[in-house]
């Protein structure tokens, strides 16, 4: 399936969004119900990577559907008192991300998967990522998601607001 993006944001606006933010909200099924929870993730290679506990229901819903969502949004500013006539906005970015996900079950991929992630967030953070390396025994004991992306939407409002 090829990537469709949305006339909204470019491309690289929504991959800035992505890279700069390290929280966002996956939304999945479980059944005919919405499932949404925040996650720390990393944006590695145009895919969204996510890690976590070897089991829960985030797990269990992507076993049995992995379609999925992943929405990151921020505001540039403070919101403003809402005014009824003309003023009821503020400025905003969001990124919304359509896709599979897949957890990662081979321990050696896994073990790359987390070394990305850890480094991917060392490199960010300005630390050296050779300092504490993902082990073997410390990816045995955590899941790896990565959400493919299909189709990446993205709006931004930056028009000056009135104090």
């Amino acid at each position: 399936m090829s990537l469709k993006y949305a006339p909204n944001l470019p491309k690289v606006a929504m991959e800035k969004i992505l890279r700069e933010e390290d929280t966002g909200y996956l939304g999945l099924t479980d059944g005919d119900r919405p499932y949404v929870v925040p996650v720390s993730y990393a944006f590695i290679d145009g895919a969204i990577v996510v890690h976590g506990a070897m089991a829960g229901r985030k797990l269990d819903l992507i076993r049995r559907n992995p379609h999925a969502c992943f929405v990151v949004s921020r505001h540039i500013d403070r919101t403003r008192p809402h005014q009824a006539e003309g003023g009821c906005t503020y400025r905003f970015e969001s990124v919304m991300c359509h896709g599979r996900a897949r957890l990662i079950e081979d321990a050696g991929e896994r073990l790359d998967w987390l070394r990305r992630f850890k480094d991917y967030f060392s490199h960010k953070l300005g630390l050296d990522p050779t300092a504490d390396p993902v082990s073997e025994k410390a990816a045995a004991h955590c899941s790896c998601l990565v959400l493919t992306v299909e189709e990446m939407t993205g709006r931004q409002k930056r028009e000056a607001v009135a104090d």
